[in-house]
């Protein structure tokens, strides 16, 4: 299915600066600009367009519905359009306008104070991503346990890798597997959407082991060629939850010549109150047995000092949230700096994850963090190409910058 060209929509209740900002985008080239006054007028066009919006440019004060409320309709309505806030606010209400697009889901662009200059304005919209390409929706596969479990028989999930640096001297010490569903008629199915299925149809013990199955035969040809690195699994608290799960593991990694210390198992903070006496057996079992643990998703939950405190985690990984937000907020710096304190007073490994910026590694590295990982470096990417990518930076004893 053929999509027509992308469009920007640009919402304002000041007629005036609606028509400086529409010149604004005309002259940078963007010839398909709509233009509304109102949140009401903005939802009309987003549904008749759809994906054909590439990025929204809304004003934050404006009568009847203002930003903000337009932005809940947005998220609700699924776009999946960049977005730029303008306003004549200034700092801490900018920032929670900003924050509110992330809790949504969606991908904000930046925030702008008003006026904003052309030259601003093209800055943001370089990170536009392209317009997403319509599929049909007879080609969805619909997730039902069934069409899920012939997935996992016919081995259509597989594992992606995306690299961990040391922030020290910017080598390769390892990667984190991350379940990937490419089909043939739509493309990648992306995990926040096959992974919920899985669980609520029992399967995600099985995704576990699947995934589990395939790095470990993955790890063990790295090791073959001399690429001596460790792969971190992510280990789901419905999956922890069965106490199967340790001797199993141990069978599939002992079944390829690989050790426990081969591996790192990581678990989100926010599901470790699942079944607190299960969750405590079962990660300790792995940890007596070899296995490295790391919490994930660090300063996300609920009791991240309780978890420290009672379960033997060996790494800390700090969410990729701090990260982007230090680079602009005076708080999320000071957050990120205490977090990898903490950990390094816990002699924990401490890995940053969402570093897409030099400036957001030259941070954490000045604040005593360990490791990276982020878009920086490397985004997630198939067997291959991350072959390639170790034999090139770990056989050559490369060194990333």
């Amino acid at each position: 299915m053929t999509t027509a060209a992308p469009m920007i929509l640009l919402v304002d209740d000041d007629e005036f600066q609606l028509e400086m900002i529409h010149a604004q985008l005309v002259g940078l080239g963007y010839e398909r600009v709509i233009c509304a006054t109102s949140g009401a007028a903005a939802l009309v066009h987003l549904q008749a367009q759809g994906p054909n919006i590439v990025a929204i440019v809304c004003d934050l004060s404006m009568p009847d519905m203002d930003g903000l409320a337009l932005i809940r309709h947005l998220a609700q309505l699924g776009s999946a359009a960049g977005i730029i806030l303008l306003s004549g606010a200034q700092g801490a209400i900018l920032q929670s306008a900003a924050r509110l697009v992330g809790a949504h889901g969606m991908h904000l662009l930046g925030v702008l104070a008003k006026p904003c200059s052309t030259e601003q304005l093209q800055n943001l919209l370089t990170g536009l991503q392209p317009p997403r390409v319509q599929i049909d929706h007879d080609d969805v596969p619909e997730l039902t346990p069934e069409r899920l479990a012939q997935a996992l028989a016919s081995g259509e999930f597989i594992p992606w890798y995306q690299p961990k640096v040391d922030a020290r001297n910017g080598r390769v010490v390892g990667v984190e597997a991350l379940a990937r569903w490419p089909t043939v008629a739509s493309g990648m199915i992306g995990p926040a959407r096959f992974v919920p299925a899985m669980e609520a149809a029992g399967l995600a013990d099985e995704l576990f082991f699947t995934m589990a199955q395939q790095t470990a035969r993955d790890l063990a040809f790295w090791h073959r060629q001399h690429l001596l690195i460790k792969v971190a699994l992510n280990l789901s608290m419905d999956t922890a939850l069965n106490l199967t799960v340790p001797e199993r593991l141990l069978r599939i990694i002992n079944a390829v010549g690989l050790q426990p210390s081969d591996f790192i198992i990581e678990v989100t903070e926010s599901q470790l109150m699942v079944d607190r006496a299960l969750t405590m057996e079962s990660l300790t079992r792995l940890s007596l047995m070899g296995f490295a643990l790391s919490i994930d998703d660090f300063g996300t939950g609920y009791s991240s000092l309780v978890q420290l405190i009672d379960l033997p985690f060996m790494e800390l990984k700090i969410d990729g949230s701090f990260v982007r937000r230090a680079s602009t907020e005076q708080k999320a710096q000071s957050v990120l700096r205490m977090a990898i304190l903490l950990g390094n007073n816990l002699d924990m490994q401490v890995v940053a994850e969402g570093v897409e910026t030099l400036e957001q590694l030259e941070f954490v590295r000045s604040s005593g963090g360990h490791m990276v990982q982020g878009y920086y470096f490397a985004r997630p990417m198939p067997l291959v190409a991350c072959t390639d990518f170790l034999l090139h930076h770990l056989s050559l004893n490369g060194v990333l910058q």
